[in-house]
């Protein structure tokens, strides 16, 4: 399972609308200021992601809760993002180019980029059914409240 913290922004009809910010491990490193790796790290990272979560439970905006996915989810969307829309369009200049050996080189081109760009929305087509129940509510984290009180007027309360 991965997970991630989020932070509940909105509630609507059916669910709520969460937020997440990436974590990178140059947020850690204490030279991240000087470090060139970092620079573009903070230039390219996102810096939120909202989504919308179908969840019958009771979150109020401002809540903290884990969600999380399972590994098969991730593989299956990296894998219809990535290799598909690749493998389509090898298998089909190679069958292209058996099929017609004498076609020109910039024909092969122009159909293999097509192709890309089939298996791209194919890819776009097949994730719309995978969105859904993608991202599991694990638990809604406690809140903390911090006080501003001498240690004797809380250590008074206590006994």
């Amino acid at each position: 399972m991965i997970e991630q913290i989020a932070t509940v922004r909105k509630l609507d009809s059916g669910g709520v609308w969460l937020e997440t910010t990436p974590v990178t491990t140059c947020q850690s490193c204490s030279a991240s200021e000087d470090c060139g790796t970092g620079i573009v790290a903070k230039t390219f990272t996102p810096k939120r992601s909202q989504f919308f979560l179908v969840t019958d439970s009771a979150l109020l905006p401002g809540q903290k809760v884990r969600i999380g996915t399972t590994e098969q989810r991730l593989l299956l969307a990296a894998f219809s993002l990535y290799l598909l829309p690749l493998v389509l369009m090898l298998l089909g200049v190679a069958v292209l180019s058996w099929w017609l050996p004498a076609l020109a080189e910039l024909w092969l081109i122009g159909v293999a980029l097509l192709l890309l760009w089939a298996g791209f929305r194919l890819a776009a087509r097949l994730s719309k059914g995978l969105e859904r129940d993608a991202v599991l509510l694990l638990e809604v984290l406690p809140e903390l409240a911090v006080t501003n009180q001498q240690p004797a007027e809380v250590a008074a309360k206590i006994t």
